[in-house]
């Protein structure tokens, strides 16, 4: 099973094993009723082990964690929250319409950042 994880920011409280709703199409800043395949991230792995490089389990020998620490570390988006999540690479994904952005379908939270 092939595993993908993103960040998401966003204002609501949700729980670990928690799915995140689908997001919504930005238009020049402004939010819009279109619905978007699944969940807006920031893609930072498709590495399966990434918990375990993240975690200091397994040595990590690729620039995965690198974008991952920019990405955690920078204060790009207003939100309250910051959420580690993950998907199945069959469940659906596909490249959104910002830099690094991933929609993935059925993004479930596997880490509350902050």
């Amino acid at each position: 099973m092939s595993k993908m994880y993103g960040l998401r920011w966003d204002d609501r409280e949700f729980e670990i094993g928690e799915e995140l709703p689908k997001s919504h199409r930005w238009d020049d800043g402004n939010y819009t009723e279109e619905e978007l395949n699944g969940t807006s991230t920031i893609g930072v792995s498709v590495e399966s082990d990434f918990l375990d490089y993240l975690d200091g389990i397994e040595e990590a020998d690729f620039g995965e964690l690198d974008i991952y620490n920019e990405y955690v570390n920078k204060d790009c988006y207003d939100s309250k929250h910051l959420y580690l999540v993950e998907i199945d690479t069959s469940w659906g994904w596909e490249y959104g319409e910002d830099e690094d952005e991933v929609v993935m379908n059925g993004a479930e939270v596997v880490r509350r950042i902050r």
